[in-house]
């Protein structure tokens, strides 16, 4: 009993030392396989399960306790769907180890401080919503046999987004926490959004939610110095986008054709609700937009027939027309504008008031035109015979506009040129009838 006691005792210090040695070469081994080709192949293919990804691609990776440092990041995806290629540069990110025991590479936050998305080109996006490739993208945390990747927190503090040659988001901060199974919270602060030809926006805030297959958008606001615009609605992969975009004190002319810029000003509010379906060709897609505009501090000048106008009735006030108010419902899809409700105002001067449809490019409308008498007085026989309706301060006629939209032709002008002619005839015999009797009296004085 006593000889065994002290081999009992050896005996366990052997194995002490056997588990610190084992401890220490399994760290060694670990350490260097986090170090190696294969963790990142492996940690690269976790990233490209989840994102739906050809191929994706650390940079070699530095450890430090929990944290982990990475230069750079690349994936591709040719299949039409959410991106072509990711670029995202100065990584950093807290691991928790224990997920890679079963595969998982569970990161607790992860920071990026630079993000490049460029969007599928429209030719991979149409083929590949031709040919039924383009499935729902996964959201983040996607089970997928082998590795995955289970992102708790995303920060991005700037974040480049391009989904057209001339169309992105540039500059915006970014971050994604979770928020029940597969839904994410994503908050933009910052940036600036371009459109083509449209004005630049500037990004103040965005407060959205995915929830796969669907982007809700709970509220985005922008603005371009004195302009607002608030959008909400939501996104819906593979299938439309419904939204709704609010407008305050937006400038009318970027939205204007060259020669009407130049002629209009003002600023203008209202909504606009928005439906464009997605991964259709464009040739097929039919985005249809309809709401309620209305333009203040409106004002129209250097419009010849306002000048004519102006000269005929000696009034200047149409040469630099104010529009008092300007108003309408709308609805406009691929061929097709109907208007409604439209109320066009120069106070105490003219006042129009109807609706119009334009089909592939002609105009069909029934206005109300109502002028003030001042103004009428100067237009021959229009009082009497044309504008014969009294309300409101104005004197009122019915107008039919038809044909095509650049030379349109209407049923009032020809109304007038009757007046015009019917009160001229008038004039003049009446001057003739003066005359015969001044003529008769001279010679009835002669005669007597």
């Amino acid at each position: 009993m006593n000889r065994l006691l002290p081999r009992l005792g050896i005996a366990f210090l052997v194995l002490i030392v056997v588990l610190v040695v084992g401890v220490i070469v399994a760290r060694m081994v670990f350490i260097n396989y986090l170090h190696s080709e294969a963790f990142r192949s492996e940690l690269g293919q976790g990233a490209a399960n989840a994102l739906n990804a050809d191929h994706a691609e650390f940079a070699p990776l530095e450890f430090d306790g929990s944290m982990v440092y990475g230069d750079n990041f690349h994936a591709t995806r040719t299949d039409g769907g959410g991106f072509s290629s990711i670029d995202a540069s100065q990584l950093r990110s807290t691991f928790d180890w224990r997920g890679l025991l079963h595969h998982t590479v569970e990161v607790d936050e992860l920071a990026i401080q630079q993000l490049n998305v460029e969007a599928p080109a429209q030719g991979d996006e149409n083929a590949a919503a031709d040919s039924g490739l383009a499935g729902t993208p996964a959201p983040i945390g996607y089970q997928h046999p082998g590795w995955h990747l289970d992102l708790r927190k995303a920060v991005i503090s700037e974040l480049n987004w391009h989904w057209t040659d001339n169309g992105g988001i540039h500059g915006a901060a970014v971050t994604m926490t979770p928020d029940g199974e597969g839904a994410w919270v994503i908050d933009v602060e910052g940036g600036t959004l371009h459109s083509g030809t449209m004005p630049e926006l500037t990004l103040d805030s965005a407060s959205m939610r995915w929830q796969a297959p669907t982007l809700y958008i709970n509220s985005a606001t922008l603005h371009n110095g004195s302009s607002h615009y608030t959008v909400t609605g939501s996104v819906e992969s593979r299938q439309a986008a419904d939204l709704r975009v609010a407008l305050d004190g937006v400038d009318v002319q970027p939205f204007l054709p060259p020669d009407w810029a130049r002629r209009l000003t003002g600023t203008i509010s209202g909504v606009a609700n928005i439906h464009a379906p997605l991964g259709v060709p464009d040739g097929v897609r039919q985005v249809t937009v309809s709401g309620t505009l209305g333009m203040t501090d409106g004002q129209l000048t250097a419009l010849p027939i306002l000048d004519q106008i102006g000269i005929f009735t000696h009034t200047e006030r149409f040469r630099q027309l104010e529009l008092n108010r300007v108003s309408e419902d709308f609805s406009s899809s691929p061929g097709r504008l109907e208007v409604r409700n439209m109320v066009v105002e120069s106070e105490g001067l003219i006042r129009m008031e109807g609706n119009y449809t334009v089909i592939d490019g002609r105009i069909d409308g029934n206005f109300q035109i109502g002028l003030s008498p001042e103004t009428l007085q100067w237009i021959p026989g229009a009082a009497d015979q044309v504008f014969v309706d009294s309300r409101g301060g104005y004197r009122w006629t019915p107008m039919h506009v038809s044909g095509p939209v650049e030379h349109p032709v209407d049923d009032l002008t020809p109304r007038l040129i009757v007046a015009a002619a019917n009160s001229v005839i008038h004039g003049a015999q009446d001057i003739e009838g003066t005359v015969k009797k001044a003529g008769q009296d001279a010679l009835d004085m002669i005669l007597h």
